[in-house]
């Protein structure tokens, strides 16, 4: 059976794509943590409440939702990025606006920018170490494992199915262009980004007792994931991540204003 092999250039995008999606939150926290002192708790609870909201609310509520629907949503593609935009903005929102309201009444560990600014990192980071950095991993190891001939002996012990899925999936592998691999640490880049501004801006709505800054946050979540979902499907990645990456700088400099504003009008 001649499976065939990943490139070179494949192999590096997928190695640079784990180094992003893994070391850019760690570093970010230890950095962050030097130059502000904000508490390192404040990654771990970020992190928890992605996992909570996120990986376990959000999903069961898409197994509830799919499956009522019978493959309604999912056929449809205006349809699944709406649900999907919603849903994804709704849990992780909610979220971060419950640990928002707990942390700024909590004693020994009290919500400021710093730690607001922590818990964003905490929040993408587990989305990206879990979700990306993971599947990266996965990626590398089996392409170094079908180079080194290693693989092979693993897929001809499969049967039926299951080998056909295996093989499938190795093609797909082989197949796929070496930059979407790079692709994926690009887009992690941007997504911590982005979700570090939505936590800033919820931390300013809270603090400051202006909703409409939460409701800005829901919206933008919205917007990004729903645009990031149906544009994949009729727009070449790097155009989807041209518009991803406008998006982010927009939410970015509309919530580093706010803060500015509102520190101003508190001084």
């Amino acid at each position: 059976m001649n499976l065939g092999t990943v490139s070179v250039a494949s192999i590096a995008g997928m190695a640079v794509s784990v180094l992003i999606s893994i070391g850019l939150p760690i570093f970010l926290m230890f950095y962050v943590k030097y130059r502000t002192k904000a508490k390192v708790q404040f990654f771990f609870i970020g992190g928890a409440m992605f996992i909570i909201s996120a990986l376990m609310l959000e999903q069961l509520c898409h197994a509830l939702v799919f499956g009522l629907t019978k493959g309604t949503i999912q056929d449809h593609i205006w349809l699944y990025a709406l649900y999907g935009g919603l849903a994804a903005a709704v849990f992780e929102e909610t979220g971060r606006l419950i640990a928002m309201k707990y942390f700024m009444k909590h004693r020994k560990l009290t919500m400021d920018n710093a730690n607001a600014f922590m818990y964003g990192i905490g929040h993408g980071g587990a989305e990206s170490i879990l979700i990306v950095g993971m599947a990266c991993i996965n990626n590398l190891t089996t392409a170094i494992m079908l180079n080194t001939g290693s693989l092979e002996t693993s897929i001809n012990a499969l049967e039926g199915e299951a080998k056909e899925q295996a093989v499938a999936g190795i093609g797909q592998l082989v197949e796929a262009a070496p930059v979407s691999f790079y692709f994926a640490g690009v887009e992690r880049i941007l997504a911590i980004a982005l979700q570090i501004a939505l936590t800033i801006l919820v931390y300013q709505a809270v603090k400051h007792g202006k909703k409409q800054y939460t409701l800005l946050a829901y919206g933008a979540h919205f917007l990004v994931d729903f645009v990031a979902v149906a544009a994949s499907n009729f727009l070449p990645v790097i155009s989807v991540e041209c518009l991803i990456a406008a998006m982010t700088a927009a939410v970015g400099v509309f919530t580093y204003q706010i803060w500015q504003k509102n520190e101003k009008e508190t001084a």
